[in-house]
């Protein structure tokens, strides 16, 4: 296995379906495959003995996909979730995104769009099926996620800036660049802001964002 792959655990209850994704996915080579499950908690298991980069979580699975992500982000803080499913389901998209998934996909997807992202998520960008992203911004209007437009008050006017592009799918370097500052401070400004807000990762920043009025529609 390459040393500098980025590493991933596929949950889905699904043999085929686990199969299919492995068979695909080994033939990136900075791509690796540590474990796979079928179930929220062998999920949360393996992600708390493997530490992978990546999870790629099933919504429909034993256990629930929102009870997995939850405990995968809770044994492996590191590990970023990535929401598969099949299933054009709002309400759980959504919670998915509340429980701490950066991106979320919807089984439609091909090999290279499904790999991409992975990087991308690994990297700490969002990946948002279109009609993901429209579940999110409605969730948004119709006032179902995050804190209020107040608790922007406590971020400083670089944090706001940055929250703002973050909210547009920048990078960490995307910014950097866009505000003259090194992508290592981007990464503080970024953590400083999520701590102050209470949020888990950026989708959920990205979200804030859209309902406090940093970025508008």
């Amino acid at each position: 296995m390459n040393a500098n792959a980025i590493r991933v655990v596929i949950a889905d209850d699904h043999v085929l379906v686990r199969q299919g994704i492995r068979a695909f996915l080994d033939t990136y080579p900075d791509l690796a495959i540590v474990a796979e499950a079928a179930d929220a908690d062998t999920a949360a298991s393996a992600c708390a003995q493997e530490k992978p980069d990546i999870a790629v979580v099933d919504l429909a699975m034993p256990g629930g996909g929102v009870a997995a992500i939850r405990a995968i982000r809770a044994a492996s803080p590191a590990t970023q979730a990535i929401l598969l499913t099949s299933f054009d389901d709002a309400n759980g998209i959504i919670a998915a995104v509340q429980a701490g998934a950066l991106s979320c996909l919807l089984k439609d997807i091909d090999a290279d769009g499904l790999a991409e992202a992975i990087r991308k998520t690994a990297r700490g960008e969002a990946v948002l099926h279109p009609r993901v992203a429209g579940y999110l911004v409605g969730a948004v209007r119709q006032g179902k996620q995050g804190p209020g437009a107040e608790a922007s008050a406590a971020l400083s006017e670089r944090e706001r800036e940055v929250l703002a592009l973050i909210a547009e799918g920048a990078s960490n370097q995307r910014i950097a660049d866009q505000l003259g500052i090194a992508e290592k401070t981007v990464k503080t400004h970024v953590s400083n802001m999520l701590a102050k807000l209470g949020l888990g990762d950026r989708t959920q920043a990205a979200v804030f964002a859209w309902k406090s009025g940093l970025k508008k529609s």
